[in-house]
């Protein structure tokens, strides 16, 4: 899915920044991240609202999901931001696949990509988090 997203990146700026048209490999590329992202989401919603230890424990006891880092970033923050994120991946190739200029759809798509990615490696759980400090 990063893979899908950094090459719908390069082709919405290549596009965007060189004037190129809207070609269908740039339509395409746009798809494929979003059905990725939607693959994604359901495999996310499925850990979340079954699988997760997380999110069990969070749902026992809300007030101390919300006092420990841990719990609170897989109870509420992961999940918002990456769902966030898929909205707005979602949006921005819609928006670009109705534009009525080429440079408008590759706009949409280069700056909605964007979002979309700094939202995505804001969720995902780096070593910088709490639980994988030393």
């Amino acid at each position: 899915m990063l893979l899908a997203l950094l090459i719908s990146l390069v082709f919405a700026y290549r596009g965007w920044l060189g004037a190129l048209p809207y070609r269908r490999a740039d339509r395409l590329a746009g798809s494929v991240l979003t059905g990725l992202l939607h693959l994604q989401l359901l495999l996310g919603f499925t850990l979340y609202f079954g699988l997760s230890p997380w999110t069990k424990m969070a749902a026992t006891n809300r007030s101390a999901a919300w006092h420990d880092p841990t719990m609170r970033f897989w109870s509420v923050t992961h999940i918002s931001l990456m769902l966030t994120a898929i909205v707005v991946a979602q949006i921005g190739q819609s928006i670009a696949k109705r534009a009525a200029t080429d440079a408008a759809r590759h706009r949409w798509a280069a700056l909605s990509y964007s979002v979309a990615a700094g939202l995505l490696l804001l969720g995902i759980p780096f070593a910088s988090r709490p639980w994988f400090r030393v």
